[in-house]
């Protein structure tokens, strides 16, 4: 017979009761009920803090495994870590006890455990009482603090080698997004001094050689000029005092994309590198408007570089007698066509398709058989051989037709940008995935959806960085090429590109290639911005890349860096993740 020990006492009162009721009988009997009371008493009591033992230990056991579930609330080992720690708190057999439970509950954003446990009697028999049971449950819930964090996700051509793998990280970041928003369909907010707050913020940067920063990916078919402050463009060394903005982006432009017959600007734009030795001036990893370097070596980056059509985009067709022709003995008649900036990153043979020279000299930049233009020393380019534009895999990475998803606070919006990730192409380009990430997350200009800090309460930023890559160089990326092609530009040795300037938190002496401008990058996100970085390592076994990754990330295990070789483990990595970016609380 099972017992609670509230019901114990319960008896014991009718007991008294009874015998104070009843006036029959001797001496010996009253002398022998009360020693049955007296020792029924003490066992009771023995019983009854046995009972309390049991109470607290199993509601404790609870506890301690409801805090372990809930840090892998979103991943398969939830129940086996529920069980392990509710064991290792509760030992079997404890006060001679058997268990029922724990019985595992989920909710939403909830995980309720409960279970109950019996231990028999050592008194308690006396009044019929064999056994008592002590039943507790706890509730560990999922709660956001205040959250802004950025998707940052590879689109390459190789994230469609096979297409199963873009689906994958449509599903993986999808599940991601209902996790953090839990049941809501907005953010939560919260207000402080009359002023209210959302708590949970979420972008979205698609990223191959280069970044469309356009917000909706739309092409733009004209641009609309505004007057600025005179200031010197560090591309021409012209002095400006205007810049141009498309209607769907906030990013300003130190040119005009469309002037030239170029047509519509694709909304891509180039890193603010120059490309000497002098890092000290390169603003590519500098958030908003900077004004880098001192004297006539300052460099006012007010904008980025809109990249032309006809410089970055690749080409179909060949070049005829008018297109192309005989330059310089060197016939380009019935070549296949490459991208622009193809042109000026291959060789030092002096020839130029006369369409590429027509275009120079629209623009205002002068070309002398292949040395620097007279409009600006970054005009370091060379003409390439005829052979070089019949090879495709040499021609230029497209812009993306998707489009940065500022920060916002509405799940289906998020939901619906990353449904529109189809259609990888190009190489791939760490550092602006990384960078754009990183401005969309900052409150600083031009993204400046983030609330400004300090706020008053505290505020957790991260960037989830997913690659299934390496650095590449190559022709229309968003460094024209300035580092080489393919993977050796992450790792590129050339004297002439200097080593990157110290900081703080930066080492000197360091060689300026595409690897450590991303590990200086991540460096000063980690450590001056306290943004955690989470990478993904997506179906890529390369053991450079790893090394690499794993120095980008916040940790080099679980969980900040995670190598997932398929979709399963792609899932679990995002399900992790979105678990680290919760707090946990236990509310009953």
């Amino acid at each position: 017979m099972a017992v609670s020990i509230r019901s114990t006492f319960a008896r014991v009162r009718r007991a008294v009761a009874f015998l104070a009721r009843n006036e029959r009988g001797s001496v010996a009997i009253y002398t022998a009920a009360a020693a049955v009371i007296l020792v029924g008493s003490v066992g009771i009591g023995v019983d009854a803090a046995r009972g309390f033992l049991l109470k607290a230990k199993l509601s404790q056991a609870l506890d301690a495994a409801a805090l372990a579930g809930g840090k892998v609330m979103l991943t398969n080992n939830r129940d086996s870590d529920i069980e392990m720690y509710f064991n290792a708190n509760f030992p079997n057999g404890y006060l001679g006890s058997t268990v029922q439970g724990p019985v595992i509950t989920p909710g939403t954003n909830t995980v309720t455990l409960s279970a109950t446990a019996t231990i028999s009697t050592v008194f308690g028999g006396l009044f019929g009482i064999d056994t008592l049971t002590a039943a507790a449950s706890t509730q560990v819930t999922r709660a956001l603090s205040a959250l802004d964090v950025v998707l940052s996700i590879d689109m390459s051509g190789s994230m469609c080698q096979p297409c199963t793998k873009i689906q994958g990280v449509r599903d993986s970041a999808t599940q991601l997004v209902n996790t953090l928003f839990g049941s809501d369909s907005t953010s939560p907010t919260i207000t402080v001094s009359s002023k209210t707050y959302n708590l949970l913020n979420i972008g979205l940067v698609p990223w191959n050689a280069k970044v469309n920063v356009t917000t909706d990916g739309k092409s733009v078919s004209s641009l609309v000029s505004r007057p600025v402050t005179t200031f010197t463009n560090p591309i021409t060394g012209q002095q400006q005092s205007n810049l141009w903005f498309a209607a769907n982006s906030p990013v300003p432009l130190l040119n005009n994309p469309t002037a030239n017959g170029n047509g519509a600007w694709k909304g891509c734009v180039y890193a603010r590198y120059i490309g000497d030795a002098d890092n000290n001036t390169d603003g590519d990893l500098m958030l908003g408007q900077a004004s880098l370097g001192t004297g006539s070596a300052q460099k006012q980056w007010m904008g980025w570089e809109a990249i032309p059509t006809l410089e970055g985009e690749s080409m179909s067709g060949s070049w005829n007698s008018t297109t192309g022709g005989t330059v310089n003995g060197t016939t380009w008649s019935n070549q296949s066509k490459s991208c622009y900036q193809a042109y000026w990153n291959d060789t030092t043979t002096n020839s130029v398709p006369k369409a590429i020279t027509t275009y120079l000299n629209n623009a205002g930049i002068a070309n002398t058989n292949g040395t620097p233009g007279t409009t600006s020393s970054y005009y370091k380019w060379y003409a390439a051989v005829p052979a070089f534009g019949g090879a495709s895999s040499n021609d230029c990475s497209d812009c993306l037709n998707v489009g940065i998803t500022a920060l916002q606070t509405q799940k289906s919006k998020m939901l619906t940008a990353i449904n529109a990730l189809q259609s990888p192409n190009g190489s791939t380009d760490i550092v602006q995935g990384l960078f754009w990430a990183y401005e969309v997350l900052m409150p600083e200009d031009p993204f400046n959806e983030a609330a400004p800090d300090p706020l008053p309460f505290p505020r957790r930023r991260a960037i989830v960085l997913l690659t299934d890559g390496e650095n590449n160089g190559g022709n229309g990326d968003a460094y024209k090429g300035r580092f080489g092609n393919g993977t050796t530009a992450g790792t590129n040795g050339n004297v002439a590109h200097g080593t990157l300037p110290s900081e703080d938190y930066w080492p000197s002496g360091k060689q300026n290639n595409l690897d450590n401008r991303l590990l200086k990058l991540a460096a000063q996100i980690k450590g001056p911005a306290a943004t955690r970085i989470y990478v993904i390592q997506y179906s890529n076994p390369n053991q450079n890349t790893t090394d690499l990754l794993k120095q980008v990330a916040s940790g080099p295990d679980e969980p900040y860096y995670f190598n997932a070789p398929d979709n399963t483990q792609l899932q679990a990595a995002f399900q992790k993740i979105a678990a680290d970016l919760s707090n946990l609380r236990l509310t009953q």
